[in-house]
C-alpha cells in the first residue's frame, strides 16, 4: 500500500480475505514483533519513518500488515495517511504499545476503539518496565480499556506466542464518548463509526471520501476542523489516558537515561556531544572503512590475488583474436572489467562501506541518539531547505557519497530526499578524493585550502537555497519523538545490519554491473574518447590543458581517480585550485549515480547528472576568471 491517493473503502487486487494491521507509535518495537509473529523479517528501526514502506506476511488465515510508526490515525503526515488507509480496510489491529510510555501510546489505542477497529493491545517492552522502576497492572488495563491486553518482550519473543493466540478476541466497545460529538456532523452522511470518529477530528480525507465536502469550504481543512472538534475530542481522550495511567501504572521511574538525554538536547554540552558523534561517523566510515578496509582490499585481496587470477583464467579460456576480443575487453577491462573491476567495486569497496553504514545506523537507532542529533542540527540544516534528518546523509557522504545516497531513506520528504541528494552528488568530496585533493592543496599553502573549503559550503548553500525556492511543495518541519537513550542490543543490530546489507546488495549488484557493461561498451567503441574531444572547448575555457578532459573521464568511473590524475598534468597553483573546484563539483562517480537512479528516479537522476556539470563549469569558469584578474 502506499500513501498517495485516498481511494475508497473496499478489498483491493491481491488482497487476502482478512487483514490485521500491526499499529503503534515510533519505537515501540513493533517492527521487531511483526518478525516474530511472522515467517518474513522486517527491518527495526529506532527512528521514525523507516517503515514507510509497509510489509505484509501470512499470519495463520489472515494477513499481518506492518505500518509506519505513528502517533495518531489522521493526515498530518506521509506515515499517517498511510496508516489510516490500512486501518480503514483491516478487520483487526494489534496495537503495539511501548508499555514505558503509557501516557503517550494509549492515545492511538483509544483512538482505535473510538473508531470501533476490533483490537488487541501487545504490551510490548515490560522488561524495561522492570529496569525503570515501574510495574504495569496488565489486567487492570485490560479491564480498563474493553480489549485483549498482551504483555510482551519482543526482543525475546516473551509473550508472542499468548498474543498470536488472543488474535481471534480482537473487539471494540460498543460505544466510547466521542460518539457524543456526533450530532455535530451534517445529516445525511454515509459513514461508518470509524469515518465518523476522523470527521469529528477534522480529517479532510475522510471528509472528501465519504462526500461531505460542504465541511470543507474550498478545499480548506481550517473550516473541516472547526465544524469538527477535534480539539474537543483530542482534550477529553488525553484526560482518559491520564485516569488509565493512573490506575495501571505503579512505581517511581528511574531517570538515569533522561538525564543523558537531557545533555544532548541542551546547546551547551549538546552541540559538543553531537560534534564528537558526527567526527565518531565519519571516522567509521570515512577513515577506518573507506580508506583502511576498502585499501587493502582493493589492493590486496583484489588486485593483488584476484584480479591476476580471473584475467589469467579468461586468456586461457578465449581465443586471442576475433570475436573474444570484445568479450574479454567486456569481462577484464582496467575500467570497469565486469569480473574484475566489477567485482572489486561491489565486493571490495561497496560492501564493506554497506555493512558499516548499517551498523553504524543500526547502534544510533537502537542507543536513541539517531532522532536528538536531528533536533540538535536542525536549525542550521534549515537554511538550506532541510531538516536536521538531513545531518546523517551529508556526514555519511564524507565517507562515501555512494553510501549517503542510500542513507537519504531517513530524510523526511521526497522533496527533501532530492534536494540531500543533489547536495551529495555536487558539493560532497568522498573520503577517496579528500585524501588526493588535501594532498594536492598541501603543496599550495593554506590559503588554498581555506579557499577550496569556502568555496564549497558557498556552493552548499546556494544550491540548497536555490532547490529550496524552486522544487515544488513545502519543506517538512522537524517533528521528532523522543525514544529513552538504551544500551543497543548487540543480536539486534546485527540481525538488522545483515538483512539490510543482504537486501541492498541484491539490488544493487545488478544495477552497477549493467551500469558498468554500458560504460564498458562505450569505451571498447571509442565513445569515450569522443566525450574527451567535446570536453576540449570546456577545458580550455577553464584555461585547462586538453588533457584535463581525461581526468574528468576518470571522474565519471571514480571520484578520487579524477583527482589522482590530475597529479600527472604540469599545472600552475591557480590551475590547480581551479581543476580541484571542477572536479569536486563535476558528475558523481558511476556507482553513485546508480545508485540515484535507483534510489529516487529517471528525471531526478538527469537533474544531478546536468545540474553538477553545469555548475562545475560554470563555477570553475568564474575561478579561473577571478584568478586570472588576481595574478
Amino acid at each position: 500500500m502506499t500513501a498517495s491517493g485516498d481511494a475508497a473503502r473496499g478489498p483491493t487486487a491481491g488482497d487476502v480475505e482478512t487483514s490485521t494491521a500491526l499499529v503503534g507509535a515510533p519505537n515501540t518495537g513493533k517492527s521487531v514483533l511483526f518478525g516474530r509473529l511472522t515467517p518474513e523479517y522486517v527491518e527495526v528501526s529506532n527512528y521514525p519513518g523507516t517503515t514507510v514502506e509497509t510489509t505484509a506476511a501470512p499470519l495463520g488465515s489472515t494477513r499481518l500488515i506492518d505500518t509506519p510508526g505513528v502517533h495518531g490515525i489522521s493526515s498530518f503526515s506521509e506515515e499517517e495517511r498511510v496508516t489510516r488507509r490500512i486501518v480503514l480496510r483491516a478487520d483487526a489491529v494489534v496495537n503495539v504499545v511501548d508499555a514505558t510510555q503509557l501516557d503517550r501510546d494509549l492515545f492511538v489505542t483509544l483512538q482505535l476503539l473510538d473508531m470501533g477497529v476490533p483490537t488487541v493491545v501487545a504490551l510490548n517492552m515490560m522488561d524495561e518496565v522492570e529496569a525503570e522502576g515501574l510495574e504495569i497492572d496488565a489486567d487492570a488495563l485490560e479491564r480498563s480499556l474493553g480489549v485483549p491486553v498482551v504483555p510482551t518482550v519482543a526482543v525475546t519473543g516473551a509473550g508472542v506466542d499468548e498474543l498470536r493466540d488472543r488474535l481471534p478476541e480482537a473487539s471494540a466497545p460498543e460505544s466510547t464518548p466521542v460518539a457524543s460529538y456526533y450530532g455535530a456532523l451534517p445529516d445525511g452522511i454515509d459513514a461508518s463509526r470509524a469515518e465518523k470518529t476522523l470527521l469529528v477530528e477534522g480529517d479532510e480525507p475522510t471528509a472528501r471520501r465519504v462526500g461531505a465536502r460542504d465541511l470543507a469550504a474550498d478545499g480548506g481543512a481550517a473550516p473541516l476542523a472547526a465544524v469538527g472538534e477535534r480539539e474537543a475530542v483530542y482534550r477529553e481522550r488525553r484526560t482518559r489516558v491520564r485516569s488509565i495511567v493512573e490506575t495501571v501504572e505503579r512505581g517511581s521511574r528511574r531517570r538515569l537515561g533522561e538525564r543523558l538525554g537531557g545533555l544532548l538536547m541542551r546547546p551547551v554540552t549538546g552541540v559538543p556531544i553531537a560534534l564528537a558523534l558526527l567526527f565518531a561517523v565519519f571516522y567509521v566510515m570515512g577513515v577506518l572503512v573507506a580508506q583502511r578496509v576498502v585499501d587493502y582490499a582493493e589492493t590486496v585481496l583484489f588486485g593483488r590475488y584476484y584480479a591476476p587470477a580471473v584475467e589469467a583464467a579468461v586468456a586461457d579460456l578465449l581465443p586471442a583474436s576475433g570475436w573474444a576480443r570484445p568479450v574479454e575487453f567486456l569481462l577484464v577491462n582496467d575500467s570497469l572489467g565486469l569480473l574484475t573491476v566489477t567485482v572489486r567495486y561491489t565486493l571490495g569497496v561497496l560492501l564493506p562501506l554497506v555493512v558499516a553504514f548499517y551498523l553504524v545506523i543500526g547502534t544510533l537507532e537502537d542507543a536513541g541518539v539517531l532522532p536528538r542529533l536531528a533536533v540538535v542540527t536542525d536549525r542550521g540544516l534549515d537554511r538550506i531547505g532541510l531538516n536536521g534528518r538531513a545531518v546523517v546523509p551529508l556526514i555519511v557522504g564524507v565517507g562515501c557519497v555512494t553510501m549517503a545516497v542510500v542513507s537519504t531513506r531517513v530524510v523526511g520528504s521526497r522533496r527533501e530526499r532530492l534536494i540531500t541528494t543533489a547536495l551529495l552528488g555536487l558539493a560532497i568530496p568522498c573520503s577517496a578524493q579528500i585524501g588526493v585533493v588535501a594532498g594536492l592543496l598541501a603543496e599550495l599553502g593554506p590559503v588554498w585550502w581555506i579557499g577550496y573549503l569556502t568555496l564549497l559550503l558557498g556552493v552548499l548553500g546556494t544550491v540548497g537555497v536555490v532547490l529550496d525556492r524552486t522544487l515544488p511543495g513545502r519543506q517538512d518541519a522537524l517533528i521528532e519523538q523522543l525514544p529513552r537513550l538504551r544500551v543497543p542490543r548487540p543480536t539486534n543490530v546485527a540481525r538488522k545490519t545483515a538483512n539490510r546489507a543482504g537486501a541492498f546488495l541484491r539490488e544493487a549488484a545488478p544495477l552497477f554491473g549493467v551500469t558498468a557493461a554500458a560504460v564498458s561498451t562505450l569505451d571498447y567503441l571509442g565513445a569515450l574518447d569522443a566525450i574527451v574531444g567535446a570536453l576540449r572547448p570546456l577545458t580550455a575555457a577553464l584555461g585547462l590543458p586538453a588533457s584535463f578532459g581525461e581526468v574528468l573521464v576518470l571522474g565519471l568511473i571514480r571520484r578520487d581517480f579524477a583527482a589522482a590524475g590530475m597529479t600527472d598534468l604540469q599545472l600552475t597553483a591557480s590551475q590547480t585550485f581551479v581543476g580541484l573546484v571542477v572536479v569536486t563539483l563535476f558528475v558523481p562517480c558511476i556507482l553513485t549515480m546508480a545508485m540515484v537512479l535507483r534510489e529516487r528516479d529517471a528525471r531526478s537522476a538527469i537533474l544531478v547528472w546536468v545540474g553538477s556539470w553545469v555548475t562545475a563549469f560554470v563555477v570553475g569558469g568564474a575561478v579561473s576568471a577571478a584568478l586570472g584578474v588576481i595574478t
